[in-house]
């Protein structure tokens, strides 16, 4: 599918001249995003076209990020997080971790320390698993505990939105950590419901993005 619309987006900007990707804060949903052949990226990604899926806001204390959700030919899912106010972002590249995984990866009672009021987690990988070849780090530091965020299931560039929770958002916890290679880092968020979502992250500079393509709308 991904291929299919990678031919029908070059072919309709060869017939006339649609809408400008400049920089990876320019995507929208249908857009394609190619990567380079870069060590610091794995090698699901390197040199892999995904399809923007759909976009959706966070909202900090710091201001907000949007993410994109990718995916690709083989249907494995991406998210890509950048802060929109830059012309050159730092990317943020995640995955989900299922809890079967995180209780393979992490000691269960180290990893709940990560909600202990009294202290900052220092996590240890025991057991690597090869399908997080090039995601995981040797050790974790948390460096952010019990955060608040507010999460937006749509694309709010432009828009001036509330440091308060709304009918439009839905409030979440996170918690963050550091990897023992500072380019890679691990972050929980906690709903209002209780559902805690794990994700690996990876942090590089946008010129990992071979090229770009608009979507034909």
């Amino acid at each position: 599918m991904v291929f299919g619309k990678l031919l029908k987006s070059r072919f309709s900007r060869d017939k006339e001249e649609g809408r400008r990707l400049t920089g990876p804060g320019d995507l929208q949903a249908g857009d394609l995003v190619s990567f380079k052949h870069r060590r610091v990226l794995p090698e699901e990604v390197q040199g892999r076209t995904f399809e923007v899926a759909s976009v959706a806001t966070y909202q900090y204390e710091s201001g907000i990020e949007v993410q994109f959700t990718l995916v690709g030919e083989d249907r494995a899912k991406l998210y890509l997080g950048l802060d929109p106010k830059e012309s050159q972002p730092e990317l943020c590249l995640g995955r989900d971790v299922p809890r079967q995984d995180v209780l393979k990866l992490f000691d269960e009672d180290g990893f709940t320390t990560l909600w202990d009021e009294n202290e900052f987690a220092e996590l240890n990988v025991v057991q690597s698993l090869d399908d997080y070849a090039g995601w995981l780090a040797d050790a974790y530091s948390q460096v952010k505990k019990n955060a608040v965020g507010f999460y937006y299931d749509r694309d709010c560039r432009g828009e001036t939105l509330s440091v308060y929770q709304d009918d439009d958002s839905e409030e979440l916890r996170y918690h963050e950590c550091e990897g023992s290679d500072d380019s890679l880092g691990l972050s929980v968020e906690v709903w209002g419901d209780g559902e805690t979502d794990v994700s690996l992250e990876i942090y590089c500079g946008a010129d990992v993005i071979e090229a770009m393509w608009p979507g034909d709308g």
